[in-house]
C-alpha cells in the first residue's frame, strides 16, 4: 500500500467546529478511499480559535493517521510571537521526520506555513520521493499592506520570507493552488515540474442545501428588512468598515438593510464598537455552525465580499458557499480572477472597496431589482458554484494529481 504524508499546519480535525472547510480533511479521505495510507501532521495550536488541542476520541477514529506536534502558541496575527510558534511547530516537525522510521511514497504540504513546508520538501528531497504543494495563500504578499504598506521597506523586511516561499515553489514536483491567481504565482518559480493545476476550496453542495433545507425555517426574516450577509474572519484583510458605513448610508436613503455579519476573529471588537459608533443596526452572530450560516445565507436577499483594496487574496474560503447560496452578490474584490468570474456568470454587483458611497449606490441598485431579476442573479451564483466549486466533482483533480506523481 502506497503512503502518502500530509503536512498541514493549519487545518481542522474530525470532531471540530470549522471542519467543514477542511481541504485537508477531505484530501485525506478521499486519499484512503483511493487505496493509500495517510498520515497528517498538524499542530496542537488551533489558529483558528487560538486554542490548544487536548486528545480526541475521534481523532483515533478518523480513517487516517493522525500525528499532531507541540507549538508554542500566539494570539496576534501580526506579532514576534507568531513568527517564534510557527518555528516552533517546524522544529517539532523536523524532529518528527528525523525520527520516523516510514516510508512514505509522496509529501504534500501546506503552504503557508512556508518554514514547515521547506522542512517537509527537504525531507522529501532526501527521500527522494515527489512533494507537493497546496498554496493556500500567499506569503509574504498578503502582509505588506497589513504591516508595513511602504515598497521599498517592505521588500526589505521580507525579503528573508520571499526567498523562503521561492525555494519552496522551487522544488515542488507538483503545485496545487486554490486559485488561477495564486498558481500563476507560485509558477514563476518553479521551472522542475509540468504538473501544476488549482482548485478552488469550494464547498460540498450537497451536503450545504440537506443541512440548510431542513433549518431554513428556524431563522426568521422580517419582510420589510433587505439582509445583505457577511461570512468568514472579522480580521485585517476584510473589509467591514466599509460595509457597515455604506449599509447605514442605504437606510438613511430610505433602504431599510441590515447587515448580517457571521463569524469572529481579532478585529470583532473594533468591529462592534464602530457599528455602534455609526449607530448600525448590524447583528453580529460570533462564530456559528455551518448549517446555520447557510441558512442565514438562503434568508438574505444578498451576499457580500468585502475585501480591502490591497489585499491580495484572490478565491476566498467563503465564496464556496455564498454561491451555492443562489445568492445575489456585492463583490469588493478587486482580483482579476474574481471578476472574471463574475463578468461571465453575471451574478452581482461590483462596488469600490473602503468607497462606503460605491457601496450604497451598489445596494440602491440591488434592492431596485425585482424579485425576478435577483433570482436570475442568484441562479446565476449556484450555477457557477455547481460547475466550480463543488468538490466532490473538483477534488479528484487533486487525487490525480498525486496518482501522477506517486506512479510516475
Amino acid at each position: 500500500m502506497k503512503k502518502v504524508l500530509v503536512v498541514a499546519q493549519f487545518t481542522q480535525l474530525p470532531g471540530e467546529k470549522g471542519n467543514n472547510r477542511s481541504r485537508f480533511k477531505l484530501i485525506c479521505e478521499m486519499l484512503v478511499k483511493e487505496g493509500y495510507e495517510v498520515t497528517v501532521i498538524t499542530s496542537r495550536f488551533r489558529e483558528l480559535d487560538r486554542t490548544f488541542r487536548k486528545n480526541n476520541e475521534e481523532y483515533k477514529n478518523a480513517p487516517y493517521r493522525i500525528v499532531i506536534l507541540d507549538e508554542v502558541g500566539y494570539y496576534k496575527n501580526i506579532s514576534f510571537k507568531r513568527i517564534y510558534s510557527m518555528w516552533s511547530f517546524t522544529q517539532s516537525l523536523k524532529k518528527f521526520l528525523k525520527d520516523s522510521n516510514e516510508d512514505y511514497d509522496l509529501v504534500y504540504a501546506c503552504v503557508p506555513g512556508l518554514d514547515s513546508a521547506l522542512a517537509a520538501g527537504k525531507y522529501a528531497n532526501q527521500k527522494n520521493i515527489p512533494f507537493v504543494i497546496d498554496v493556500q495563500d500567499v506569503w509574504p504578499e498578503v502582509m505588506y499592506d497589513l504591516v508595513l504598506d511602504v515598497p521599498l521597506i517592505s521588500n526589505i523586511l521580507f525579503s528573508p520570507l520571499q526567498l523562503m516561499a521561492n525555494r519552496v515553489y522551487g522544488m515542488a514536483d507538483g503545485i496545487m493552488a486554490v486559485s488561477k491567481t495564486y498558481l500563476e504565482i507560485a509558477k514563476v518559480k518553479n521551472s522542475k515540474s509540468s504538473i501544476k493545476d488549482y482548485v478552488y476550496i469550494g464547498t460540498d453542495i450537497e451536503n450545504f442545501d440537506l443541512s440548510v433545507n431542513g433549518h431554513i425555517n428556524v431563522i426568521e426574516k422580517p419582510v420589510d428588512e433587505f439582509w445583505i450577509a457577511y461570512i468568514g474572519s472579522l480580521g485585517h484583510s476584510y473589509d467591514i468598515y466599509t460595509f457597515i458605513e455604506g449599509a447605514k448610508l442605504a437606510k438613511e436613503k430610505g433602504i431599510n438593510v441590515r447587515p448580517i455579519i457571521l463569524g469572529s476573529g481579532p478585529l470583532e471588537k473594533d468591529f462592534k464598537e464602530f457599528a455602534k459608533k455609526m449607530g448600525s443596526n448590524a447583528l453580529f452572530t460570533g462564530w456559528v455552525d455551518h448549517t446555520t450560516m447557510g441558512t442565514y445565507l438562503k434568508k438574505s436577499d444578498a451576499v457580500i465580499n468585502s475585501i480591502k483594496r490591497k489585499t491580495p487574496a484572490s478565491i476566498t474560503n467563503k465564496v464556496g458557499d455564498y454561491l451555492s447560496s443562489g445568492r445575489p452578490m456585492l463583490n469588493g474584490s478587486l482580483n482579476l480572477e474574481f471578476l472574471e468570474l463574475l463578468e461571465n456568470y453575471k451574478f452581482g454587483f461590483n462596488y469600490e472597496p473602503e468607497n462606503p458611497k460605491s457601496l450604497y449606490i451598489a445596494i440602491d441598485k440591488m434592492a431596485k431589482l425585482s424579485m425576478k431579476e435577483r433570482e436570475l442573479m442568484g441562479q446565476n451564483a449556484r450555477k457557477l458554484a455547481e460547475e466550480e466549486f463543488n468538490r466532490k466533482n473538483t477534488y479528484p483533480k487533486i487525487i490525480k494529481m498525486i496518482n501522477l506523481l506517486v506512479n510516475k
